[in-house]
């Protein structure tokens, strides 16, 4: 079954545009965007994509994040609690440029993570390199793997 679009034609019902094919969305965007200008707009917020993932050793936590730099970030460990802070800050005040297109994010970010295992925080550490934080957290002997050796029984 093929889909059909039907494009909406100006009537007097529909004043809005007079021209071209218009979609229901495309037109309650720019309603929104006439009516509450700036309001309107979502502001875009930064989230730092994460990898969480063990070794027999120790759980480690990689992040993006792009443009910071170490004393941006703030990170605790209470229990099995981890938390990551951090600032992007725009590169100039917002006033001084007229944007056509704003994607790239800036503001606070938070981000937690409930551990799946009790680590050693004593022995946990912290690298930044290329604009990635890698924290490597060191498994409790009592949830680390052990393997188990096999007797052969006859």
């Amino acid at each position: 079954m093929a889909l059909v679009r039907r494009e909406m034609r100006p009537t007097e019902l529909t004043p809005f545009r007079t021209w071209g094919p218009l979609s229901l969305l495309e037109e309650a965007n720019r309603l929104f965007e006439e009516v509450l200008g700036d309001f309107g707009r979502p502001a875009v917020a930064y989230v730092a994509p994460a990898d969480l993932y063990e070794t027999d050793e120790a759980l480690i936590l990689e992040m993006a994040v792009p443009g910071l730099a170490p004393e941006d970030l703030e990170v605790s460990l209470e229990g099995t609690k981890l938390t990551v802070r951090g600032q992007v800050k725009p590169v100039e005040e917002p006033k001084v440029r007229r944007y056509y297109l704003q994607e790239i994010p800036h503001g606070s970010f938070l981000r937690t993570f409930t551990l799946p295992v009790e680590v050693d925080t004593a022995q946990a550490k912290a690298e930044f390199r290329h604009g990635i934080l890698r924290l490597t957290l060191p498994k409790v002997a009592e949830a680390r793997a052990k393997r188990i050796p096999i007797e052969v029984v006859q």
